[in-house]
């Protein structure tokens, strides 16, 4: 039988151990749909399975990871896929609990893949992956909460990130105003270039610790990061405000309820995992190919080579990974 290239995580002693192996179909978990593997993506969640932070994947054998995919169909046992079908599989289960997109082939479910929508190629397509769609859906809420470029600035903190970056540039393609806020005082050009009208400095918006400040500056804020940072962003935002959540950085949160009272601030959670249901992944992977696709991926996603997949985790740890990483996993597909 064929074998092919694939990036495990093993436990070993409690510990993880990651290394390339060369596996077979019948090695990976099962599914009605294989997908030959033409791109994938780092995200935090890989890196922490990679490195053992949390429990983001399984122990009880060893596991492929990557919870992003794009490629081609080249078997399907349902009926909604063919032979030679462009398509995206993202979160689910992929990757952590099912062996995911860092291999040559993935098995998966019918229920997990997205049709490829016209716009977008293989490759674009993982510059988005989960970061696309996390701000996606928050610039979908926004709008859909009544949230409108007139109302005035939109900031984005983590806005140097996957989720950040993406969504900077997904709201100042709508037309909003958008501050970014960042801890990382060197990526300013990098911000401004991508859509960001402003660059705030996460230290200086932290410093005023007002439950309500004064001439608050932000009709909507999409919070990265999370705990004081949320608190922060309530205390800023006009009355009306949005804020979208979708960091767990920092996941106590110590605020009051002043700016949801009395500046009736509305709070959106943003969550792109299985609760997330189909046609609503469908028509969010629809608008990315279309009003909602950005105008800088070339900027905000580089490639890497499959074989740099390990030594790369570690910037997501020691905080220089900007933008989004795409792993060229089996492709020769045009970018």
């Amino acid at each position: 039988m064929e074998t092919f290239k694939a990036f495990r995580v093993h436990t070993v002693d409690g510990k993880p151990q990651c290394r390339f192996e060369q596996l077979t179909l019948d090695d990976i978990d099962p599914g009605p749909v294989v997908i030959r593997t033409a791109f994938s993506a780092i995200t935090y969640k890989d890196a922490m399975a990679a490195r053992g932070v949390g429990k983001n994947v399984r122990t009880d054998r060893p596991c492929v990871t990557g919870v992003d995919l794009s490629g081609v169909v080249i078997r399907s046992e349902d009926e909604r896929f063919r032979e030679g079908d462009s398509v995206v599989v993202t979160n689910y289960q992929l990757g952590t609990f099912h062996d995911g997109a860092y291999a040559d082939y993935a098995r998966v479910p019918a229920e997990w893949v997205v049709p490829l929508p016209d716009g977008l190629s293989l490759y674009e397509a993982m510059g988005l992956g989960t970061s696309g769609l996390t701000a996606a859906l928050a610039v979908d809420r926004f709008e859909r909460a009544g949230l409108k470029p007139g109302d005035g600035p939109v900031a984005v903190t983590g806005a140097s990130g996957g989720v950040g970056s993406l969504a900077v540039d997904m709201l100042a393609t709508r037309g909003y105003e958008v501050v970014a806020i960042s801890g990382k005082a060197e990526q300013t050009d990098f911000l401004k270039s991508i859509g960001a009208s402003r660059v705030l400095s996460r230290e200086a918006f932290m410093q005023d610790k007002s439950p309500l400040v004064s001439s608050p500056p932000f009709a909507g804020a999409l919070d990265n990061v999370g705990g004081a940072m949320l608190d922060r962003l309530a205390a800023n935002l006009m009355p009306h405000g949005k804020v979208a959540v979708a960091g767990m950085v920092g996941v106590e949160l110590t605020t009051t309820v002043l700016p949801l009272v009395l500046r009736s601030i509305d709070i959106l959670g943003i969550n792109v995992s299985r609760q997330l249901k189909m046609p609503e992944r469908r028509r969010l992977w629809q608008r990315m190919a279309t009003d909602l696709k950005p105008r800088h991926l070339d900027r905000i996603a580089r490639p890497i080579p499959f074989t740099d997949l390990d030594k790369t985790m570690d910037s997501f740890f020691n905080v220089s990974s900007v933008g989004r990483v795409v792993v060229e996993v089996g492709s020769t597909a045009p970018r």
